[in-house]
């Protein structure tokens, strides 16, 4: 199962694109603790999923924004939560903890799927 990264079950989903390789990293997860980490299935655990949402309620910036653009091969960041898809090249303070949480799902070992 690939989860779709928008829809009325999706949580959020982070982006991460661009660097010196150009990268394009995804991770979107649905409110059951579900995730897709660039099309690998993972789940989080009820702790990581109460975590996550704590962190993800600090974000408040929801305005996308150009700066530190002007860096060659910058990365770019989206986040997509609670109807708002900001884009920022450098990751606000009240970010930091939800693109934590969200970029070590891309480290986890894929969950095999079920029958």
């Amino acid at each position: 199962m690939m989860l779709a990264f928008t829809g009325p079950d999706v949580l959020v989903t982070y982006e991460r694109t661009g660097g010196i390789a150009g990268i394009r990293e995804r991770v979107s997860v649905d409110a059951a603790g579900a995730a897709s980490a660039n099309g690998r299935n993972v789940t989080l655990e009820a702790g990581e999923m109460r975590g996550l949402r704590d962190a993800l309620g600090r974000v408040v910036t929801t305005r996308s924004s150009a700066a530190g653009c002007d860096v060659a091969d910058h990365f770019t960041y989206t986040l997509t939560y609670r109807g708002h898809r900001t884009t920022r090249c450098e990751v606000p303070c009240d970010w930091r903890t939800a693109v934590e949480r969200l970029e070590a799902l891309l480290e986890r070992p894929a969950v095999p799927a079920r029958r």
